[in-house]
C-alpha cells in the first residue's frame, strides 16, 4: 500500500474515534437515552483515597453504562440481529421459533431458567428439607395469629410454550425444581401448595387460539393470570368460571420486557394482549404506590368476604391479584422487593397469608423466613 494511501487510513480511523464526541456534545440531546436494562446504571464514581483502588473498575462500569449513542446502537444490533440473523442483541435473551423471546436469566442473583427448563439445577434432599423446614415455620407462625397459609407456584413462560424454544434446547425436563418442589411438599407435608401448570396446559390444549404468555415478555398475560388466579379463588373457596366462559377480548398492544432488553420496545408489539370480564359483579378499587410494589385492593360495596388477605409475590401476583382480590372487602398485595419481616403482618393482620413465587425464583424458598424477610428479595 502506498504512503499516500496509508496516510488517508490513518486519518480516516482517527476522525472515526475522535468524531462521536463532539456530534455527540452538540446533538446528543436528540438521541434516545432511556435506559432499558431493568437495572441502576452506574455512577461516575469519585476519586478519593479510600476509591483508588476500585476506581478503574467503577469508571469503566461508568462508561461502559454511559457510552455516547449507547441506546441507538443497541437498537440496531438487536434490530439486526433479530430481524437478519434470528437473534438476540441481549445476553438475558433467547430468540426461540416464530419470533417468540424467552428469558435466559441471570441479570440478578441466582435465577435460571434455562437450568429451570432442562432440569440442571435440581434440588438435593436436603434442599428440599430444608424449604419443608422453612414453609412449616411459616405456616406455624401464621396459625399461632390465626391466619391460613397457602404457597403458589406459577410455572416460567418456556415450560408451558416450549414448543417455541430453540430445537438446541431439546424438550423440557420432566422432572425439574418446580416439579420437585411441589410434588414434595404435597407428599411430605399437609401444606395448601398450588400450582397451575396443569391447569394452564389443559386450557393450552383446548383453546390454542388464546395465548397465555407474552410473546416478547416474561410474563403471563390477563389470559393466563386469570388460570391462576382462579386457582388460587377456588383454593380459598370462591369457585369462579372457567376462562373460556368469561369475556376476552384483545386491546391495544403494550410494551414488553424482553422485547427492551433487545433495544426493540417500540419495534416488537404484536402480541396479544387481552382484557378479561364479566368475572365478578363487583367494581374492585386498586391503590398502588409509585413503585409498582404495593397494592391495596378494596370493595367499595363491603359485600366482599370480610376475612383480609395478604398476598406476597413477584410481578406474577401483581397480574393475578385482582382475580382473587374480588372475593374479598380487602387485600393487600406487595412485592418481595417491599417485604422487610414480620412488622407487615402485624400493621396488616391478615387471616390469609399467600406466598407466591415464579418458578425462576423458587430458590428464594432455601431462605425464606416470614418473620426477618429473608429470601424475599432475591431479584
Amino acid at each position: 500500500m502506498k504512503k499516500p494511501v496509508k496516510i488517508l487510513y490513518i486519518i480516516l480511523l482517527a476522525v472515526l474515534i475522535v468524531l462521536p464526541a463532539p456530534v455527540y456534545l452538540i446533538f446528543g440531546r436528540f438521541f434516545d437515552h432511556e435506559n432499558y436494562e431493568n437495572r441502576t446504571l452506574a455512577e461516575l464514581p469519585v476519586l478519593s483515597v479510600s476509591t483508588i483502588n476500585s476506581y478503574p473498575n467503577d469508571f469503566n462500569q461508568y462508561w461502559m453504562d454511559n457510552l455516547p449513542f449507547k441506546s441507538d446502537l443497541v437498537y440496531w444490533n438487536g434490530y439486526i440481529d433479530y430481524k437478519v440473523f434470528g437473534s438476540a442483541g441481549s445476553q438475558y435473551v433467547i430468540v426461540g421459533k416464530n419470533g417468540w423471546l424467552f428469558y435466559k436469566g441471570q441479570q440478578a442473583n441466582f435465577e435460571n431458567p434455562e437450568a429451570d427448563y432442562m432440569g440442571l439445577n435440581l434440588f438435593t434432599d436436603e434442599e428440599l428439607e430444608r424449604i419443608k423446614d422453612n414453609m412449616l415455620r411459616a405456616r406455624d407462625l401464621l396459625e399461632e395469629r390465626g391466619t391460613e397459609f397457602y404457597i403458589f407456584i406459577a410455572p416460567n413462560k418456556e415450560r408451558v410454550y416450549s414448543e417455541f424454544m430453540p430445537d438446541a434446547y431439546g424438550e423440557p425436563a420432566e422432572m425439574n425444581r418446580m416439579m420437585q418442589v411441589v410434588e414434595y411438599l404435597q407428599r411430605e407435608t399437609d401444606l395448601n401448595v398450588l400450582c397451575p401448570y396443569d391447569d394452564l396446559m389443559a386450557f393450552k390444549a383446548e383453546h390454542p387460539e388464546i395465548q397465555l404468555y407474552y410473546k416478547y415478555d416474561t410474563h403471563w398475560n390477563n389470559a393466563g393470570s386469570y388460570i391462576g388466579g382462579r386457582m388460587l379463588s377456588e383454593a380459598l373457596g370462591y369457585p369462579m368460571p372457567g376462562l373460556d366462559e368469561v369475556t376476552v377480548k384483545e386491546i391495544d398492544n403494550g410494551t414488553y420486557d424482553l422485547a427492551t432488553l433487545m433495544g426493540l420496545r417500540d419495534q416488537l408489539r404484536d402480541d396479544h394482549v387481552y382484557a378479561v370480564d364479566d368475572y365478578t359483579p363487583y367494581k374492585i378499587s386498586i391503590v398502588q404506590d409509585e413503585g409498582a410494589t404495593e397494592f391495596r385492593y378494596n370493595n367499595p360495596t363491603g359485600e366482599g368476604d370480610p376475612r383480609k388477605v395478604y398476598l406476597v409475590g413477584d410481578s406474577f401476583s401483581t397480574m393475578m391479584g385482582i382475580y382473587v382480590a374480588c372475593h374479598f372487602n380487602d387485600m393487600y398485595m406487595n412485592s418481595y422487593k417491599a417485604y422487610t419481616g414480620a412488622w407487615i403482618l402485624a400493621q396488616e393482620d391478615p387471616d390469609i397469608c399467600v406466598y407466591e413465587t415464579v418458578e425462576r425464583y423458587i430458590g428464594n424458598m432455601l431462605d425464606f423466613d416470614l418473620e426477618k424477610g429473608v429470601g424475599l428479595g432475591n431479584f
